[in-house]
């Protein structure tokens, strides 16, 4: 069986899961130091503690999130090909963020054993993810990005965008709005 995982990953991802689902579920604002510390020593990079209860993270190694970030309840973050998410960044409820795709090229061999491949999401800073935002891999959100609720962001967008939609399209500019209220 194709694998892309080595015994390495299985065995840092099974004392990861141990600790930090010890943690995963601890209540804000008590809560929120303790999973900064166990995901301080795990991931590849952390500069910001507002991580609320219920984030998942897979792959943390691969995971680069910097400072005043805020990740609230039920984010799912798999760092397999990489996420790195910049300075000033909001992220709503229900997001995820995936890295990762399952190989299916060959339809004589079950998908699960053809192993997957991964590609990073770059985040820019000070961006806003709506609820239940999805956003795939490779994709790069440039700098001041707002993504609305429920968008699937399947390609990557320029600065200051504000997209929305199945798959996500860029409905407008931040330069252009920038003296009136959004209606997102």
């Amino acid at each position: 069986m194709l694998s892309n995982y080595s015994l390495f990953d299985h065995v840092r991802g099974g004392i990861f899961f141990t600790i930090y689902g010890l943690v995963k579920y601890a209540p804000s604002p008590i809560g929120d130091p303790i999973r900064w510390l166990v995901l301080k020593f795990f991931m590849k990079e952390l500069k910001s503690m507002r991580i609320k209860d219920g984030v998942t993270i897979w792959f943390p190694h691969g995971v680069s999130i910097g400072r005043r970030v805020s990740i609230n309840e039920w984010v799912f973050i798999d760092g397999f090909g990489g996420v790195e998410i910049g300075d000033d960044c909001r992220i709503a409820h229900g997001c995820s963020f995936v890295s990762e795709d399952h190989i299916f090229t060959r339809i004589d061999v079950p998908i699960h054993t053809q192993g997957k491949t991964g590609r990073k999401i770059t985040i820019g800073r000070d961006c806003w993810f709506g609820a239940g935002v999805r956003v795939l891999k490779g994709v790069c959100i440039g700098d001041g990005c707002v993504i609305g609720a429920g968008s699937v962001v399947t390609k990557s967008l320029p600065d200051f965008s504000i997209a929305v939609g199945v798959p996500a399209e860029v409905i407008g500019n931040r330069y252009d709005n920038k003296n009136s209220v959004s209606n997102l």
